[in-house]
């Protein structure tokens, strides 16, 4: 669908409305190919990386309490399981599935003194956790695909096949579709929503595939080669190889392509880097020239948190302590000016938005800054609420919120000799009490929300309960599903033909 080149008109966004409820209806919803699609638009949120902790940190810090993000008001509450199909990173050939979770194992107390990639388990429930977990790219591709493949896949199967993807079937349906991400969008989740690749590695590959095809009508996020982690301009330019590993995010040809508008043959893009832009973008007030829009802010890899104190300074209020770099948006401005842009096409959107650091700063076991990252992601959340009750409806918009994976599994202070324990709490503005078992992904059954048109169709692929899920973590009933049903949901609500089993 082409957008109209003239300045958006829709208002600023305001305070978040109370959520309505949806439908009770539980109907599995046979004969799918003979009803009207269910929703108009689909909006999946991932915050990439987030075990349970992380979720009850940013909280804590927000509010100093748990209840308060708007997803937990969504009607659907389940676990979502994340096995790939096998931990192998390169094709195996022979697409038999290798990985599970077994509950039992999972919650375990048992004690134990062995330790996996050089951090102690303490106890059996956390080293089963530690083994067989899925990457990004595996998780990515069974999100956007519906099909399991091996770590390292960006929508490639098990035999080395390239896999029809959800922006590339719903472009056929003649809906916007766009990708945003607060990380590199040449990365592995953003790049599962708009590539093939055999390795989530090739990013001037990937950049190059989802800039010059025809299935996207948005890209935001970051991988600037002409600026630092802080936002300093280069002397040099960082450049992706154009094939093959190696480099920054993006190409010299694909950016200059970009640069002088040439990229995207028929349909070109408006390329925007400015803060003011992306801000005039939310705003409704941004001048459209090309039919369609990437927008890639002054910094090379995240929008903040691999910025340093010697560059940015110090402001006490942020959690880090660590200033925030003022001349790049925020995933929140920048999920408004896409939900702006995206919903113009009368016929639907579909967009997937990436809270992409939260898995870094869990790798690097960093309390503070996965605060940050989860409080954007959040607030991210709350900007599509609100669009959704001010500019649609819940009986037309299906929104998803949900993790790829688990990351570092960060309990309590004295998770090591009570096994499972919950954040600690100190209070709203406090950093939480944390303990992190972990440096990596981990196999855990992770939180999934949803909300609006067709969310009760995630009920009917409920494949366990888990008692620990709801037991331990208090997570609702315990059910429930395996991360492969997103992609049946989507394809449900949108009346898209299943091509997966």
């Amino acid at each position: 669908m082409n957008f109209r080149k003239s300045a958006l008109s829709l208002a600023v966004l305001t305070a978040a409305l109370s959520l309505h409820g949806c439908s009770d209806d539980n109907d599995s919803g046979n004969n799918q190919a003979e009803q009207s699609p269910q929703a108009k638009n689909v909006i999946l949120m991932i915050t990439d990386g987030a075990s349970w902790g992380t979720w009850d940190m940013a909280s804590y810090w927000e509010y100093g309490e748990k209840g308060k993000q708007p997803y937990e008001r969504f009607d659907v509450k389940l676990g979502m399981i994340t096995p790939p199909l096998n931990t192998s990173n390169t094709p195996t050939f022979t697409g038999i599935p290798q990985v599970t979770y077994d509950p039992e194992q999972a919650w375990d107390t048992t004690p134990v003194n062995s330790t996996t990639g050089g951090r102690p388990n303490h106890f059996a429930g956390y080293e089963y956790l530690k083994e067989d977990y899925t990457d990004s790219a595996a998780a990515g591709t069974v999100l956007a695909t519906g099909q399991k493949t091996y770590n390292n896949a960006i929508d490639y199967d098990d035999f080395a096949q390239p896999l029809t993807f959800i922006t590339q079937e719903i472009r056929e349906q003649g809906k916007a579709t766009g990708v945003l991400s607060s990380v590199p969008f040449s990365h592995a989740t953003p790049a599962a929503f708009g590539a093939q690749n055999i390795s989530r590695n090739n990013y001037g590959e990937i950049a190059t595939f989802m800039v010059q095809r025809d299935h996207l009508d948005l890209i935001m996020g970051g991988g600037h080669p002409e600026y630092d982690s802080n936002g300093q301009p280069r002397s040099e330019p960082r450049y992706a190889n154009e094939v093959g590993t190696g480099g920054g995010f993006i190409p010299r040809t694909t950016w200059e392509g970009l640069r002088n508008s040439t990229a995207g043959g028929a349909r070109p893009w408006q390329l925007v880097e400015d803060k003011s832009d992306f801000e005039a973008l939310a705003a409704g007030t941004l001048s459209l020239t090309a039919e369609r829009l990437i927008g890639i802010p002054r910094v090379y890899d995240t929008l903040q948190y691999n910025r340093s104190e010697a560059v940015m300074g110090t402001d006490a209020a942020n959690p880090s302590g660590v200033a925030f770099n003022l001349n790049v948006p925020s995933l929140e401005t920048m999920t408004r000016g896409a939900l702006n842009y995206l919903s113009q096409d009368p016929d639907g959107f579909f967009v997937m938005i990436e809270g992409g650091a939260v898995d870094w700063a869990a790798h690097a076991n960093d309390t503070a800054r996965i605060i940050e990252e989860q409080v954007d992601f959040n607030r991210s959340v709350t900007a599509v609420v609100e669009w959704v009750e001010q500019n649609s409806s819940w009986d037309e918009t299906l929104v998803i919120v949900l993790t790829d994976h688990g990351n570092a599994m960060p309990m309590g202070p004295d998770s090591d000799t009570i096994p499972f324990q919950p954040i600690q709490n100190n209070g709203a503005g406090v950093l939480p009490g944390v303990r992190w078992h972990y440096g990596t992904h981990t196999n855990e059954n992770t939180l999934m929300f949803a909300h609006g048109a067709g969310a009760e169709h995630f009920y009917d692929l409920v494949i366990g309960t888990d008692a620990g899920l709801r037991d331990i973590i208090g997570f609702s009933d315990g059910r429930y599903i395996d991360n492969s049903a997103v992609h049946r949901v989507i394809s449900r609500a949108l009346n898209l033909e299943l091509t997966t089993p």
